[in-house]
């Protein structure tokens, strides 16, 4: 889904979208499946850009980082983009980026698509390392039980240092 720049009128052109996204890659290597995701904000012209301020909610499967269960967190965050016309600019091999730089985003032709602004907000508001509760215990490291259902009796202290990790100068 596209909005078309020439046609945002000057006083704004609100959208509140439901968007189809294909799956995020997570920092396991997984595939985690989008639901639905909804993109509702607005788009304001000004001299040359096009700025868009707005939020983004999705409903992503994931897999908890600690048990291995899987489960769907709801992530939201807001977001601020402002969008150029044309290619993105050349900078040298060191070059200081001001804050309003890390909002910028190059578009070619005449239209904003709106898969791609949900889909990187959707990118930076999914956690590194989902847990399915803030209370999960995760697996034991000794017999492998999963411990929020289990109590498998081993004792609480790490295992003993494996001896090839024991042999490392620090």
């Amino acid at each position: 889904m596209f909005i078309e720049v020439n046609k945002i009128p000057p006083e704004g052109l609100e959208v509140d979208r439901l968007l189809s996204l294909p799956p995020i890659l997570q920092s396991n290597g997984e595939q985690a499946p989008l639901e639905a995701a909804r993109l509702e904000g607005i788009f304001r012209r000004t001299r040359s850009d096009v700025e868009f301020r707005g939020r983004v909610e999705a409903v992503v499967s994931l897999v908890c980082s600690r048990c291995l269960d899987p489960f769907k967190m709801k992530v939201e965050g807001a977001c601020h983009r402002i969008f150029r016309s044309g290619p993105p600019p050349r900078l040298e091999s060191e070059h200081e980026l001001a804050e309003e730089d890390l909002a910028l985003t190059p578009f070619e032709g005449s239209r904003i698509s709106l898969e791609e602004i949900a889909q990187e907000q959707v990118y930076l508001v999914v956690p590194l390392k989902p847990l399915c509760s803030d209370s999960c215990r995760g697996i034991c490291p000794r017999c492998g039980a999963e411990r929020n259902t289990v109590a498998c009796g081993c004792p609480e202290e790490p295992p003993e240092s494996v001896p090839l990790t024991s042999k490392l100068i620090l």
